[in-house]
This record gives structure tokens, sequence and C-alpha cells, in this order.
């Protein structure tokens, strides 16, 4: 089985850059996407029962970093309707851009479907506008030296925090008008207490899309320091509405401004799948011209929660933490020759 998908994506929609830009007659950039792709070789066992198994080893998975779809499971124990035929032994799966590699994985070869996507070059699509001769001379005249302020981030990855543990770690060294800090937690790549690999490389969870299926999800005395200088009041035992006030705060210069609280993460939702936001934006003008570093603290307190046998169990697990850093940067453009500078 095989399907083609096409991806309509504005550029703004990457490069927030791009967005601020504006008019300008021509552009000198260089646009590399980097697509994520990759194989799965998933075990299967016990066709046709209610006792369907599937396997997936890290050797068996090509992703280098997250796993864009999932590979689904039904079993109903009734034989001949389970989602897998009998005598399925494995099931060999990718995504590609045009058309699949060569693959070796169960015996399988993808390449061999001599399946190919009927589009095979991406296209730019950019729309021409026509300005009055003596409103694009004052315009021009008025933009050779356009400032563009943007935001951009830097991430960090920290793997195997172990439970009770407390992290304390620099995450970022002489960054320049820091906005926010977001810290993304998943369970650990752990062979006793984790999946035994990366949780956003599984074809088995909707990992990156949601962070971990917890309900009790506490990494607990959360701080961030910027400068020397802690961004929070106290140490945070996160929750809900502390998540709130600090997303409401973000992108708002004025009580007045809409900033992110757009109802799109509820209760319920940040509650199964956490993510952890402060806002470091506010501060002297001074200080955010100047280098400084980012420090994160926080003490796992992470348990996964399941049902086994119509039994609640709570187990504690380690963590894996992805800490995005977001910025204020800034290009000069000359909208006449399309050449920035930084």
């Amino acid at each position: 089985m095989y399907w083609h998908d096409y991806a309509v994506i504005k550029l703004n929609h990457l490069f927030e850059s791009l967005y601020k830009i504006g008019l300008v007659k021509r552009i000198d950039a260089q646009l590399r996407l980097w697509v994520n792709t990759g194989t799965v070789n998933i075990v299967v066992g016990s066709v046709d029962t209610a006792n369907l198994s599937y396997n997936l080893v890290p050797a068996n998975n090509t992703f280098s970093a997250t796993c864009p779809f999932m590979v689904n499971y039904f079993s109903i124990g009734t034989p001949g309707n389970s989602i897998v035929p009998t005598g399925v032994t494995s099931i060999v799966a990718g995504l590609y851009i045009a058309r699949p590699p060569t693959s070796s994985f169960a015996g399988i070869n993808l390449a061999t479907s001599i399946v190919q996507h009927p589009l095979t070059n991406c296209r730019l699509y950019y729309s021409q506008v026509t300005v009055d001769p003596q409103k694009s001379i004052d315009y021009v005249q008025r933009n050779r030296n356009k400032k563009v302020i943007y935001r951009s981030f830097v991430t960090n990855s920290y793997t195997n925090i172990t439970s009770g543990s407390s992290f304390n770690s620099l995450v970022n060294s002489g960054i320049v008008h820091p906005t926010a800090v977001l810290i993304c937690p998943f369970i650990a790549a752990n062979a006793t207490s984790g999946f035994g690999d990366s949780q956003f490389k599984s074809p088995f969870d909707t990992c990156p899309a949601t962070s971990s299926p917890l309900s009790l999800i506490q990494p607990t005395n959360l701080q961030v320091g910027v400068g020397g200088r802690n961004i929070l009041n106290s140490t945070l035992n996160m929750t809900y509405e502390n998540f709130l006030s600090q997303v409401n705060l973000a992108e708002q210069l004025t009580s007045s401004d809409f900033g992110v609280a757009t109802g799109l993460i509820s209760q319920g939702y940040w509650e199964a799948s956490k993510w952890y936001f402060v806002n470091v934006e506010r501060g002297n003008i001074s200080d955010k011209l100047q280098p400084r570093n980012i420090n994160v603290s926080f003490t796992n307190n992470r348990k996964f929660c399941f049902w086994k046998n119509n039994k609640r169990m709570i187990i504690n697990v380690a963590i894996d933490v992805i800490i995005f850093t977001f910025y204020s940067d800034q290009l000069t453009i000359d909208v006449e020759t399309g050449i920035v500078t930084k």
C-alpha cells in the first residue's frame, strides 16, 4: 500500500524573518529545508489472536529525529478480523521524498515498487504586486536599509534524566535578547522504564504532536535564570494556571495586546501532554542588548500512569527533555537589490 501527499507550505510559517521582510523588489537568499525521512521494520507476532504484538528495536528504525507517521494497531481476537492479515511477520513502512530508496528490512526492498510521486520537484510561488511608480520610488528610497526584527530559536537536548533527580544546566551561553524558554519532556530512551528508544522516533506514538500519554507529569521546583537572575518569583510546581499566566504574557507589549491567549491549548490537553513555558522577555533595554546566559533547573517527579488488568498502575520513569530558547534577532535588507546583511 502506498499513497502520495501534496503539501502547500507558506514560507512565513517556516521563517518569521520572511514574514517580517514585507514588500521587496527582489531578494538574494538561499532556502534550505531538511525533511525527516526514514524506514521502520516492525516485527509482528500472534496474528489473528487477542495477543497481537508489535515490536520495534532501535536498529530497525532509521529515523534520526521524529517519526512523522503512525502504524495502526487493532486486534479483536477473531481470526480474519485483525487489521494484520494472517501470515504477516513484519511491517516495513517509510516516508520519503519523490521515491523510496533501496531498503533491506525483512528482505523487502521498497525501491522495487517503482513508486514515484508525480511531482518530483518543489515549486516556489510568489505574488507579483503592481505599485504606483511614484509610491514605489518613495518606498524604495525609504527602505534601502530596512531593519527587520523577527524571532528565532535554538534547541538543546538532554537525555535520561532519572526519576527523582535534580536537573540544573546552562542551556545557552551568551544569547542576546531572549524572549522565552519552552521545556518539552518525553519518556526517555531507557530499556527498563521507557520505550528502549526515543519516544519521538516511535511509529506507535503521536509524539511530538503530543508529549507523553501521562496523567501525573510534574517537574517540580522549576526555575529559569537569565543573566544570573531568576525569572520566576518562586520555584514552581507548575499547574495549568501557571502555564496560562506565562503564555498570556508572550508577545504582549501592553495590556490591550492579544499575545498568545487564543485558547488553543485547553486544560485537558495540557494535563495529558505538558509543555513548560516561561516568558523571559520583560527587562531593561540595556540588558536585552547584552549577551546573557540561560539556566534551567527542575526536579524530575515524572510518573507514568496506565491501566493493567483493570488496575491503575503508576511507575516512575526517566525523561528526555528538549529545551527551546526563543530570542529576538534582526537583519537589514535593501528592498531594491534584495541584499541581506546581519
